[in-house]
């Protein structure tokens, strides 16, 4: 029997849902073991959450989960703690877990580097003997110095949100607007080779980007930062397209972003795991509108599940099926196991279930307040928060039929195009948008004109 992670009997946030397995495409999901998330919640009322995706096995990245966890809980962050604290306790988490790692394969690097030295001093005699030996145990240990994972942690502390990661995994704001307009705010920065400042970084190594962006590969792994994989980290030189690098090419470093105050605009939080959003981006083919379509996945199953447990699972059975029946379309064969997480952190989207609640915890009801709705229109933001893509396309046309909306709740002082979604912002036919431009001096000249008696016939 496979013991359970420590993490499983952390104290649970009531307000998340989780769906994380190894999944086996056109088979049966199983999560028993495969679990690669925590979201707990401290005495104090702070909350932690990660997603972790495995490179090569599971056995580092559930090492790495665990120890993740124990970076941010023991001792658990203080009330007291400034911003700037709790933005170095996240960067300090991921150095020492790096280095746990590490130490915790120190033996079998050793043992690495014994056995090349071994092989190089045999004779002839000796490697017809012990050389296939040694060439499976070295195949062996590198297996295992090839796993890692990439990260997305994010920390609710004094009602401010944190978000650290490193990799593809991402975290995503669902927050709305002044004018009841729910938008998409990307938390998380893509570690990849579609990346311009990481090519910047590895351009500044003397590696040849333009090969790299082509090759979309790095030694043995496609992202450009990740906890573990040492292989391709201290044994780097090992591999043809980075072996000239001036120092390590895949870093271990975060990304930190925050603080984001939640307010009452902040409507839910999800970390995914890359392998989630891929195959979005696999069957639907616009990668610029993978965040707003996953989010409008992820709202139409609030609608349709009345077991907010359950979301998440939902979910990814959408995507999964949508997947299967487009590999299926196309004649192409998919990658087997890919694991696959998806954490939802409600905040009010749907109404918050107590922290000491104790009633019906297994089967919690929850409806988005079906009285009022907004418009969804996602923005993706990058880490320094300037705007790279405000999507205003349509998800689905206006006579879609398979959101429960209410046309007299609609937003009439925007265009009647994209899909509604449920709110608990009440809507106010007389209130006025607030201006994106200030005419004040426009109308100023105007009035000024007119009472000098030089206003051009064609105003009015």
């Amino acid at each position: 029997m496979i013991a359970r992670p420590w993490t499983d009997d952390l104290p649970k946030c009531k307000n998340t849902c989780v769906a994380s397995y190894l999944s086996q495409v056109g088979g049966n999901v199983n999560s028993t073991d495969d679990y690669l998330c925590f979201y707990c919640q401290t005495e104090d009322g702070s909350c932690l959450y990660g997603v972790f995706e495995p490179h090569n096995g599971l056995d580092a990245a559930k090492f790495i989960m665990q120890r993740m966890a124990v970076e941010m809980l023991l001792p658990p962050p203080s009330i007291s703690n400034s911003d700037e604290e709790i933005r170095d306790r996240l960067r300090n988490a991921f150095v020492s877990v790096e280095k746990a790692y590490i130490e915790n394969y120190d033996g079998m690097i050793a043992e690495r580097t014994s056995l090349q030295y071994r092989l190089q001093t045999l004779n002839e005699t000796q490697i017809s003997q012990n050389g296939d030996n040694i060439l499976s145990r070295l195949k062996e240990i590198d297996q295992h110095l090839s796993g890692g994972a990439t990260v997305v942690i994010a920390l609710v502390h004094n009602n401010k949100l944190f978000v650290a990661n490193v990799g593809e995994t991402r975290a995503l704001l669902c927050r709305t607007d002044d004018n009841a307009v729910l938008r998409v705010v990307q938390l998380t920065v893509d570690h990849s080779l579609n990346n311009e400042d990481e090519l910047l970084r590895l351009s500044q190594l003397g590696l040849d980007v333009n090969k790299l962006r082509n090759a979309q590969y790095l030694g043995n792994q496609s992202g450009t930062r990740c906890l573990g994989n040492y292989l391709v980290k201290g044994l780097y030189k090992a591999f043809p397209n980075i072996g000239t690098a001036a120092a390590e090419p895949v870093v271990a470093s975060p990304e930190i972003h925050g603080p984001i105050v939640l307010d009452e605009s902040c409507r839910f939080l999800v970390l995914v795991s890359g392998g989630v959003y891929k195959r979005i981006q696999e069957v639907r083919g616009c990668s610029e509108q993978t965040n707003k379509q996953l989010a409008q996945i992820i709202v139409e199953n609030f609608r349709k599940q009345t077991n907010f447990t359950k979301v998440s699972q939902s979910v990814l059975e959408e995507i999964e099926e949508e997947f299967v029946s487009y590999c299926t379309k196309n004649n192409l064969t998919p990658k087997s196991n890919t694991h696959v997480t998806l954490l939802i952190r409600n905040f009010n989207f749907l109404p918050p279930i107590p922290q000491n609640d104790t009633i019906n915890l297994r089967n919690p009801v929850h409806k988005p307040n079906e009285r009022t709705s907004v418009r969804f229109n996602p923005i993706v933001q990058s880490k320094s928060n300037t705007l790279l893509n405000e999507i205003d396309s349509e998800i689905y046309s206006s006579d879609t039929n398979d959101l429960e909306t209410n046309d007299s709740n609609i937003d009439t002082n925007r265009s009647n195009e994209s899909s509604d979604i449920s709110s608990c912002r009440p809507y106010d036919r007389d209130k006025r948008i607030k201006g994106y431009v200030d005419f004040s001096c426009y109308y100023e000249n105007v009035a000024k004109a007119r009472k000098n008696g030089t206003l051009p016939g064609f105003i009015k």
